[in-house]
């Protein structure tokens, strides 16, 4: 149970830390049902502070996993789900901390970036 208590503050904190998970705002862009993942943007109305949330249904990590993102440049992985098993999970598949979103437009985005997705997870990108 001490898992699930660290990764239960964990996902409070990454809320109040990030006002755009608090927003109204939401934006579900990417939902892939034979993949079982599904992407979506919270922001600030006026303001930005986007964050991009990928959740995975699925028992397979995915690596080069190409979603939109709303700008370009560096965005940091906040938040990954995979580490909390077994803390700190050995074996963790992630992003080593954030990817480069240079790629061309996709989901109604003018940019993309390839991710890791580790199996059944959440994954949290930010500025």
């Amino acid at each position: 149970m001490v898992d699930f208590l660290r990764y239960t503050q964990d996902i409070i904190r990454l809320r109040w830390n990030q006002p755009a998970l608090r927003s109204s705002s939401v934006n579900a862009f990417h939902v892939h049902n034979q993949n079982r993942i599904v992407a979506y943007q919270r922001w600030i109305e006026g303001v930005g502070q986007d964050v991009i949330v990928v959740v995975s249904l699925n028992d397979n990590a995915f690596y080069g996993y190409s979603i939109g993102f709303p700008s370009g440049g560096h965005w940091n992985e906040l938040f990954n789900s995979d580490i909390y098993d077994n803390w700190v999970n050995p074996a963790a598949v992630g992003n080593y901390g954030g990817i480069d979103a240079n790629g061309g437009p996709m989901h109604g985005f003018g940019n993309s970036g390839a991710i890791t997705i580790p199996p059944n997870s959440i994954v949290v990108f930010g500025r």
